[in-house]
C-alpha cells in the first residue's frame, strides 16, 4: 500500500509539473506582448527665431551705450563767433558831401576875422587840385592825394596853410619856415596872392602822385 501511495504521488507531482511547464511559456508570451514599447512620436521641429535686425547708423552718430552702462558726458558745441559786419562803402559823391558838411560845420563856428579866410583858401585848393579829397582830420580841414599835401589851420586872428612837403616844392621860397613842413600865413585875403597859391597847390599834388610820402604833420 505505501509503495502504491508512492507511486501515485510520483505521478501526481509529474503531471503537475509537466502542466506547470506546460503553462509557462504562456506566460512568457504574454509578457513580452505587455513589454514592447509603443512607438516614439517624432518631435516638431524647434522654430528658428528671427534675426535680429541691425539697424543701420545715419551719419556720424554712435550706438547708444548698453544699459546699465554709464553714458559718457559730452561736451556742449560751442557755437562760432560771428563775423564782423562789414560796412558797404558809400557812394563817392555821398561821401564826399558828408566830408564837406564836417568842414563846412567847423568853417560855420569860426569867429568873423578868419571865417571868409579859411572860405577862400578852402575854394582855391580845391579848385587847384580837383582830384584831392577833403577832410576834416585833426581838428582841421585837410586835402589828400596820395596822401595828406597841404592842411588849413585856423587861429583867433590868422590862419595857416600848411604844406607837408613844401622844402620839396619849386616854389618853396614862397613859404615860410624851415625843413621839408612850409606854411604860408595870412591874417587877411589882401594878403592873399591867389595865382602863388595856386601854383604852390599844384606842385604839391604832382609831387604826392609821383614820389611816395615820407612825412605827415
Amino acid at each position: 500500500m505505501a509503495k502504491a501511495r508512492a507511486k501515485k504521488k510520483a505521478k501526481s507531482g509529474s503531471k503537475t509539473k509537466k502542466s506547470a511547464l506546460k503553462k509557462k511559456p504562456a506566460l512568457k508570451a504574454k509578457s513580452v506582448k505587455a513589454k514592447k514599447p509603443a512607438p516614439k512620436k517624432k518631435a516638431a521641429p524647434a522654430k528658428k527665431k528671427p534675426a535680429a535686425t541691425k539697424k543701420k547708423l545715419v551719419g556720424t552718430a554712435k550706438p547708444p551705450p548698453p544699459r546699465g552702462a554709464s553714458s559718457p558726458i559730452m561736451p556742449k558745441a560751442t557755437p562760432a563767433p560771428k563775423a564782423p559786419a562789414v560796412k558797404k562803402p558809400l557812394a563817392p559823391a555821398v561821401d564826399r558831401a558828408l566830408m564837406q558838411a564836417d568842414v563846412e560845420g567847423l568853417i560855420s563856428r569860426l569867429p568873423p576875422p578868419v571865417q571868409p579866410v579859411v572860405k577862400t583858401l578852402r575854394r582855391l585848393v580845391l579848385e587847384a587840385a580837383p582830384e584831392a579829397s577833403e577832410l576834416l582830420d585833426d581838428g582841421s580841414p585837410a586835402y589828400f592825394a596820395n596822401g595828406v599835401f597841404a592842411r588849413i589851420i585856423p587861429s583867433e586872428r590868422t590862419v595857416l596853410v600848411k604844406f607837408l612837403r613844401g622844402g620839396h616844392l619849386p616854389s618853396a621860397s614862397e613859404l615860410t619856415g624851415d625843413g621839408e613842413t612850409r606854411s604860408l600865413s595870412l591874417s587877411s585875403l589882401e594878403e592873399l596872392k591867389e595865382t602863388v597859391l595856386r601854383k604852390i597847390v599844384r606842385e604839391a599834388v604832382m609831387l604826392n602822385l609821383s614820389t611816395p610820402i615820407t612825412v605827415q604833420a
